[in-house]
């Protein structure tokens, strides 16, 4: 569990962060908050903190003096700004300092919480998989490795080949073991043989389930359990044929191929990279070298809806998500959800929904303010 402190000279703004975000579904807790600099050093001494989520502009002391003394002190801990500010120059400052990342203000009203807390966490993991951090020295990191893959400590500290490990991750992301059993068991032999610390080793299964879930979540409207902690390297196998086995259900059919699985997989992750554009089946199937007819028949086997009738599906869920959690115009979101006229977006929205996307918003957004 990451274990966060929350520092901000307005009560109102601590207590909302605190309320309002979906830490728990992260695997992070707050545990503490603080109306200064001064106040956030002082909870630092005695207390343990993973992530510090600070403000700029504070009195006693500022967000900045806070963050050179914390990049002194405390080394390990995550830092990410909350910020009036969107100067380049200024947020180039901060992250200079050692900001992982920062989140402006107005985004708090403009975007998906979901979609903040994932940002952030996938900063936390990309910084863990870059440096190999956790909060134990190298040698009981390096007796944890040897315990955990049962080798010997000698053999648990080879150096991690970083090379390796990005093709390893876009393999991962590329769902081609989904359907492939021997593509899938390579993946696991090279993931076990790059002997990872067991802390290193999960963020690495963080960052892949983004990218699985993604997939997943769009056919089944439900979420993959996500790892919490691995005891052995047993576990994780067996949670990855869990995973594996999960994709299948979703996206596979025994009576096709594993090159045809596999091309439809590829499509589906292509629809959701490109939502806001201009998405064709005929351009589709020729990326994935299919014919159209075959594409076609095949999506729909295997997905559950047309491939149109997919599409629809998730532009309609992302323009969901963006009426209730930001305020965008309407015109933004018809434009960022892939339709060129408002009019049939409205109308689209409505025959989904059975509400105008205005009232949607009226709707669910008074929902989020009760729950403030």
């Amino acid at each position: 569990m990451i274990k966060v402190l929350i520092v901000d000279d307005d009560n109102l703004v601590r207590k909302g962060l605190m309320s309002i975000l979906p830490w728990e579904q992260y695997n992070m807790e707050v545990v503490g908050e603080a109306k200064n600099g001064e106040k956030a050093l002082a909870f630092l001494a005695s207390n343990q903190v993973d992530l510090l989520l600070t403000d700029l502009a504070m009195p006693v002391m500022s967000g900045m003096e806070l963050m050179r003394i914390v990049r002194k002190q405390y080394p390990h801990i995550f830092i990410v700004v909350l910020t009036l500010h969107q100067d380049f120059e200024y947020i180039q400052e901060c992250l200079r300092l050692g900001a992982i990342d920062y989140i402006a203000k107005v985004e708090m009203e403009q975007e998906n919480f979901g979609e903040v807390m994932l940002r952030v966490k996938a900063r936390i993991m990309e910084e863990q998989l870059k440096n190999g951090s956790s909060f134990e020295s190298g040698e009981v990191r390096s007796k944890e490795a040897a315990m955990f893959y049962d080798v010997t400590t000698e053999t648990s500290l080879h150096s991690i080949n970083e090379n390796m490990l990005s093709e390893l991750k876009k393999r991962g992301q590329a769902l081609g073991w989904v359907h492939r059993a021997s593509e899938f068991e390579r993946f696991l032999e090279d993931l076990q043989n790059m002997q990872l610390p067991p802390a290193k080793l999960t963020s690495f299964l963080h960052s892949q389930l983004m990218a699985w879930d993604r997939v997943y979540a769009s056919v089944t409207e439900k979420q993959i359990e996500p790892p919490d902690k691995f005891h052995s390297w047993l576990e994780v196998k067996e949670w990855l044929y869990g995973v594996r086995e999960l994709l299948v259900d979703a996206i596979g059919k025994a009576q096709y191929s594993e090159e045809v699985k596999d091309c439809i997989a590829r499509a589906v992750q292509a629809m959701h990279d490109e939502l806001a554009g201009s998405v064709h089946a005929s351009e589709m199937a020729k990326r994935v070298n299919m014919s159209r007819s075959y594409f076609s028949q095949c999506f729909k086997d295997l997905i559950g809806m047309t491939f149109n009738e997919y599409l629809r599906h998730i532009r309609m869920e992302k323009a969901k998500d963006y009426l209730q959690y930001t305020q965008k115009t309407i015109q933004w979101i018809t434009e960022n959800t892939g339709y060129t006229d408002q009019k049939y977006f409205s109308r689209v929205f409505h025959e989904k929904t059975g509400m105008l996307p205005s009232e949607y918003r009226q709707a669910t957004q008074s929902v989020v303010r009760l729950s403030e």
